[in-house]
């Protein structure tokens, strides 16, 4: 029997679920919140951040409001019919991207009990597969409970330049690998580390995920099992998911880390 992406994240609610890194969060928050909702639970996506205009076939419709007092409103009515949908301040047409809520909106939202589970994409990365974060990187809410660090596989094995990893110079500073030359899974491992962290700091988060995602191939496969053994001692991260968010059954492997 293939495993449920919510089964192996051990996502156990309520709670609010706070999305980083690169590679594939946008498509990890709607998977979840899906497999959330045909559980029978209720859930809300949204982004601290900027996200393209969700898809129908992502969430079935998008609230636009500023307004947290509105927003709940119009929640409390949407959800006579429907267990999950998105929501954000403002939509830019030029874009197409939705613009998210501060954190604290976020931390408002979540107290007025209306959702079993939010998930807030928390961080951007320009479509890249592994990224490094600025000053002012991640934006996460206070209230989250499972923080889940997502990277790309496919950035093993390409120059550490701005095509492959978004903000390359903090990259090379972070984990001493120079600008141009080829990352590596210890080289990744170590941004990861880096930025968990970082990320667990602005956060009381009771469950620390990192999904490597893009796990296409018996030697991307191999890179992610190095990846996870350069992290496996980490104590603050629980578990070291491998996945292929493109396909059906996209679990490839799950390293559960005692802590």
């Amino acid at each position: 029997m293939n495993p449920r992406l919510i089964d192996t994240f051990h996502l156990t609610g309520p709670g609010v679920i706070s999305i980083i890194g690169a590679g594939g969060k946008t498509s990890l928050m709607f998977q979840l919140a899906k497999q959330i909702a045909d559980s029978g639970n209720t859930v809300l996506t949204t982004t601290t951040t900027r996200l393209f205009m969700p898809l129908p076939s992502q969430s079935p419709f998008t609230i636009i409001d500023s307004s947290i007092g509105r927003l709940v409103k119009k929640s409390k009515a949407r959800l006579t019919c429907f267990s999950h949908f998105s929501a954000g301040k403002a939509y830019d047409l030029t874009t197409g991207k939705l613009h998210g809520f501060a954190p604290d909106r976020i931390d408002q939202l979540w107290q007025a009990g209306l959702f079993d589970w939010i998930i807030v994409e928390a961080d951007g990365a320009r479509q890249k597969p592994l990224k490094a974060t600025a000053s002012h990187e991640p934006v996460i809410p206070g209230v989250t409970t499972h923080l889940i660090l997502t990277a790309g596989l496919d950035a093993v094995g390409k120059p550490l330049n701005e095509t492959h990893v978004h903000r390359a110079a903090l990259f090379s500073q972070n984990t001493g690998l120079p600008l141009g030359e080829i990352v590596n899974e210890r080289s990744m491992a170590t941004c990861i580390a880096f930025e968990v962290e970082k990320a667990g700091n602005l956060c009381l988060a009771l469950s620390t995920i990192v999904c490597l995602n893009k796990a296409d191939s018996p030697d991307k496969i191999r890179s992610g099992k190095k990846i996870a053994e350069f992290l496996k001692t980490n104590t603050l991260i629980h578990r070291i998911i491998m996945t292929s968010l493109v396909n059906e059954f996209p679990v490839r492997n799950c390293l559960i880390l005692e802590r």
